[in-house]
């Protein structure tokens, strides 16, 4: 069995601008500040979500956008998979669980930089 560990994972983020301030949670104003955090589902594929943790990379701005930190709770070969460098993901503010799970409230769009393992 697959051991499951914490990943941060540096990131660029595109917000979605029709996001309503309350599906946002984290976006703020008009220019799409990222602030303090942001939990959220993390879509690397179709129908494949991840729980995530993002908050704002005040490090990493070589570039101009929003730059994010994402903590994602993953096995290694979920990460390997889903979020290597060049990967893009859409992140979601919610989902919906019925007889399948949806994603439910676009918040934006992003590409990963940088993965980082982090000890569990």
């Amino acid at each position: 069995m697959a051991a499951v560990r914490q990943y941060t994972l540096r990131a660029h983020v595109v917000p979605n601008p029709a996001a309503h301030q309350d599906l946002a949670r984290g976006f703020a104003g008009t220019t799409h500040a990222l602030t303090a955090y942001a939990c959220c589902l993390i879509e690397p594929s179709y129908q494949q979500y991840f729980p995530a943790v993002i908050y704002r990379d005040e490090e990493f701005s070589p570039r101009p956008g929003v730059h994010v930190v994402m903590t994602i709770a993953l096995t290694d070969g979920e990460a390997e998979k889903c979020f290597v460098p060049g990967q893009r993901f859409t992140i979601w503010s919610d989902a919906v669980v019925g007889r399948t799970v949806r994603a439910d409230g676009l918040v934006g769009y992003g590409v990963i930089s940088r993965p980082r393992a982090r000890a569990a």
